[in-house]
């Protein structure tokens, strides 16, 4: 199989997966006077440009406290988390949405579960056969996990965020060897 870029540059590869994402309709939302940008922003609190009007699911560009900019998930888990906690801040009483963000999918024999945010990188870092289609890719930048891809491995999206959520430097022969506990890397 060979996927073209846009530049004509041709990459081999076995397994392809592609993402399609889709356009935010904000036009309610201009018509407010609400401030848009790659969807409607709202701050950490889910709360738009006007004062008591919330916004969550795949139209919110929310600011993420953890990772300091907005972030817009277009996937269910993340509108199933989010609009119970924009209930929450309307009546005052919920944390700020932080939640590290989470996508999966099931591809005929193949399970994949994403967490992270990984715009930018220096290294893939992989954990277990590859071949076998069983394993864990971790995104580093600066040494650090922004983000991880388990494939046919299961019960470890937790132990990922937790690394993420760690900032800490991870030594990568150990991140990839399947024999090191991955909580062992956070700590």
């Amino acid at each position: 199989m060979r996927a073209v870029q846009t530049d004509a540059k041709r990459i081999e590869a076995d397994f392809v997966v592609v993402g399609v994402g889709v356009a935010p309709r904000t036009a309610l939302a201009e018509a407010a006077g609400l401030e848009v940008a790659n969807g409607i922003r709202v701050n950490e609190q889910l709360e738009t440009s006007a004062r008591g009007i919330f916004a969550a699911g795949d139209v919110a560009n929310a600011h993420h406290p953890f990772y300091g900019e907005p972030i817009r998930v277009e996937h269910w888990a993340n509108a199933l988390e989010q609009g119970p906690a924009a209930a929450r801040n309307m009546l005052g009483v919920g944390p700020p949405y932080d939640k590290i963000p989470y996508f999966f999918s099931d591809q005929y024999d193949i399970g994949m579960e994403y967490a992270g945010y990984a715009t930018d990188w220096d290294e893939v870092v992989f954990r277990g056969d590859v071949d076998a289609r069983e394993f864990i890719a971790f995104w580093l930048k600066e040494g650090r996990v922004v983000a991880g891809m388990n494939v046919n491995v299961w019960d470890v999206t937790d132990q990922i965020q937790e690394l993420i959520r760690s900032r800490q430097e991870v030594d990568r022969e150990r991140l990839a060897d399947p024999d090191t506990p991955l909580p062992e890397l956070a700590a």
